[in-house]
């Protein structure tokens, strides 16, 4: 059967896949400091035989097996955050193998009485990285190489991609790269941790300015001038006032409209300020666009006294391209009964014999590119657990990494028949 082989396959491929991972996690890949991790990657798929690979002009690598009609992308970051301020247990960028800790059965109802789903105990492994997001993309990788030596897939064209930047401009680089390299996907699969649960959608991210600029004068004369403080603290008020109001939306749940910062320009602290910047982060639904964010902000108290502008984002790559992008993310959410669900849920029964939680990310994807803004089919799914995302003593499950390796497999293999 075509699920025994899968499970015998990465069984074979264990420690490979765990040695590579350990590899890859030590590579100190901060975000536009991707270069070794790329590089890596891309000897990586060369030597397992990818059909071709290639690193884009930003910077993304991305390997292809096979030339079928039907084209899937399975899409993971290989930037990390930092881990600086932090207390770890281990050395963040030091990969630390442990041995006995349990693997997905608890997170499968049922699983763990289901032939072939017990407990195997293989252990974890500590770093930054193995959870967000280097896990999930060694996963897929060698979901690539099973694909193509089992002999799966033969009418699809699968395209694996690590990408760059994501942890600051999620996103961006992956729009750059399927534009630049004119790959056109029928579906596209988020490897992002999710407890090993189908995900179809995520709340968007947004991050704006409101500008608010003032009469300066000395501060024994404040009420002769006009204070962009005071101007914004009615506006404050109405923002806290705005976030109360958000309904619950299916399947996505509430927006948020907070303050992130307050700043502040001025000639001296005996003078008031010549100018106040509020800067806000808005995470949104389906029901919020790109206009309606800025409309029902210049509707706040002293709305019309400010200037409303997105935040741009700016950096230099690893290769020294420039990477630009506004920070507005859209939300997504691919309907309950789309065939590529019902794909992902059959692969999920196949290799857990058990029945899938199908649920949405709070957090932000390069999936509000592919599913956001192009409507590209899009489900995600990845080893670990999302609350070690961006946390200390960052840690995944050995057994996870191979469930999750095996899943992509089969729905490849669903996708590809």
């Amino acid at each position: 059967m075509q699920i025994d082989a899968v499970k015998r396959y990465f069984a074979r491929e264990k420690e490979s896949l765990v040695d590579f991972l350990c590899e890859l996690v030590e590579i100190e890949s901060l975000t536009c400091h991707e270069g070794d991790a790329v590089e890596l990657v891309r000897q990586k798929m060369m030597s397992m035989g990818y059909d071709e690979v290639r690193i884009d002009s930003v910077g993304n690598v991305v390997g292809r097996i096979g030339s079928g009609p039907r084209v899937l992308l399975f899409d993971a970051h290989l930037d990390v955050v930092d881990a600086e301020g932090q207390d770890w247990a281990t050395p963040p960028f030091k990969a630390i193998r442990t041995e006995g800790a349990s693997g997905w059965s608890e997170n499968a109802e049922g699983s763990e009485n289901a032939e072939g789903s017990e407990k195997t105990g293989s252990g974890r492994i500590c770093g930054r990285g193995t959870v967000d997001d280097k896990g999930p993309f060694v996963c897929t990788l060698y979901a690539g190489k099973a694909v193509k030596e089992l002999g799966l897939a033969e009418n699809c064209t699968i395209y694996v991609v690590g990408s760059i930047a994501e942890e600051d401009c999620e996103g961006l680089a992956l729009g750059s790269l399927l534009e630049e390299l004119h790959i056109v996907p029928d579906q596209v699969v988020i490897a992002e941790s999710s407890d090993l649960q189908i995900c179809r959608g995520h709340r968007g991210r947004a991050q704006l300015t409101a500008r608010f600029s003032g009469t300066p004068v000395h501060a024994s004369r404040h009420r002769e001038g006009i204070n962009p403080i005071e101007l914004a603290l009615p506006f404050l008020q109405g923002l806290q006032e705005l976030d109360a109001r958000f309904p619950s939306t299916d399947p996505l749940g509430k927006a948020d409209a907070a303050a992130v910062d307050v700043a502040c320009k001025s000639n001296s602290l005996s003078t008031t300020p010549t100018e106040t910047v509020v800067t806000m982060d808005r995470r949104t639904t389906t029901a919020d666009t790109r206009e309606s964010i800025l409309m029902e902000l210049q509707a706040l108290p002293n709305g019309e006294c400010c200037t409303l502008e997105y935040v741009q984002w700016k950096a230099v790559g690893y290769n020294g391209a420039q990477l630009e992008g506004e920070e507005f993310f859209p939300a997504w959410a691919l309907e309950i009964d789309h065939p590529l669900i019902q794909a992902g849920e059959a692969a999920y029964r196949d290799y857990f014999a058990a029945d899938p939680v199908v649920t949405t990310w709070g957090f932000c994807t390069n999936g509000n590119y592919t599913m956001g803004r192009k409507g590209i089919p899009t489900i995600g799914f990845g080893p670990g657990k999302m609350e070690l995302c961006h946390g200390p003593d960052e840690y995944i499950e050995i057994d996870d990494l191979l469930a999750a390796a095996g899943f992509y497999t089969l729905l490849a293999a669903r996708l590809g028949s």
